[in-house]
């Protein structure tokens, strides 16, 4: 920053950059300064730790259309090359660069965002079906604990009727031995 404080009357490549760094900070708003003058420049990049400032945390993601509008020209100028500017100012040539990057990080980010969203919005759909099928698998599991009760007590009552029915046939063989015998015994009534 100082080499550029430097300059009495700037080289008009310096200029133009300065002038394009001057809009991308001053029209966050969408109010594109006008007055683009060094003494403007060396006014904005008076306070150098609030100028870095200004350039370290730029809202990069929300860059108002106007600014994108007074960008063009000097994007689209020959001139408006780090390593053109290089040869007139280091510190220039890096402001050149950010200003470029800025607004290539801006147009991918805007490419991007869509598909962010996109991907937001299956995301949260993938994880409403995860929750409506964990749902599922919790009532499924729920009526299959049901189930091997159910069958449990089922295997238990075939059992207990297995075992009324062998008595019930023990008993009917038991009755048509007894009734044998008394109908054998009948017969013996008359000789006593």
């Amino acid at each position: 920053m100082t080499e550029l404080k430097s300059f009495g009357s700037p080289p008009g490549a310096v200029l133009m950059v300065t002038g394009a760094v001057m809009v991308l900070i001053e029209g966050g708003g969408g109010k594109i300064p006008k007055d683009r003058s060094w003494a403007k420049v060396k006014i904005m990049m008076n306070k150098v730790d609030q100028f870095l400032d200004s350039l370290i945390n730029y809202d990069k993601e929300n860059i108002h259309p106007n600014v994108l509008v007074a960008m063009e020209p000097y994007i689209k100028n020959k001139e408006f090359d780090p390593d053109f500017v290089k040869s007139k100012s280091n510190a220039a040539a890096g402001l050149c660069s950010w200003a470029i990057n800025i607004l290539k990080f801006y147009e991918v980010y805007c490419d991007v965002k869509p598909k962010r969203e996109a991907l937001a919005a299956a995301n949260k759909q993938l994880f409403d079906a995860q929750t409506k099928l964990q749902g599922i698998i919790d009532v499924v599991d729920k009526l299959e604990q049901t189930l091997i009760t159910l069958t449990n007590q089922y295997k238990a009552a075939i059992e207990a009727k297995c075992v009324c029915q062998a008595e019930a046939d023990a008993t009917n063989a038991t009755i048509s031995l007894a009734n044998r015998l008394v109908n054998g015994l009948a017969s013996e009534k008359i000789r006593w």
